[in-house]
């Protein structure tokens, strides 16, 4: 199976490593890949590879911006999706996703501090939930993709984005 097969998924960032690196692990524990932040960049910058170090996306925060946003990119380096953070929010926070022409693709809502959110289609139907893993000494994400049809790549990426969002001093 390769990496974007998968309904459930682990993502736990490394404690001791000189960039932040995120792992992804299947439900069982097998390395699936990983997402590392460049050390150096003008804006935030991700990698993800897969479990043979091949390249397959990237992630860039924008510099200058009034939100919190950020693009993420095939690894040919094209737009799939842009989110952005709502930045005022009653109830919970709120992030959405905009394809390469504008139109919204995705929307994750909950209680982002609570770790507990769910990234639902642009019809507001559910595709995954996102929960933090309580008992752990590092951040640890629990995705449970919820449609066969939902892109995991994106999900994936929504995870690292808004937790990239929700603490940017670690």
């Amino acid at each position: 199976m390769g990496l974007w097969d998968y309904q459930q998924y682990v993502i736990d960032q490394k404690l001791l490593s000189i960039r932040q690196t995120y792992m992804i692990r299947d439900a069982a524990g097998t390395e699936l890949g990983k997402i590392e932040k460049k050390l150096i960049s003008i804006g935030p910058k991700y990698t993800i590879t897969d479990a043979t170090g091949a390249e397959v996306g990237k992630i860039e925060g924008k510099v200058i911006a009034v939100r919190p946003t950020y693009n993420i990119l095939d690894p040919a380096g094209n737009t799939l999706a842009t989110i952005k953070k709502k930045l005022f929010s009653l109830f919970g926070g709120e992030y959405w996703f905009e394809n390469p022409q504008g139109q919204e693709i995705m929307r994750a809502k909950g209680n982002f501090f609570a770790y507990e959110y769910k990234i639902n289609d642009a019809s507001g139907q559910p595709l995954a939930d996102v929960s933090k893993k309580i008992l752990s000494i590092r951040d640890s994400y629990s995705i449970n993709v919820l449609r066969p049809e939902a892109n995991r790549y994106l999900v994936m990426s929504a995870v690292i984005c808004i937790d990239a969002c929700e603490h940017p001093n670690r």
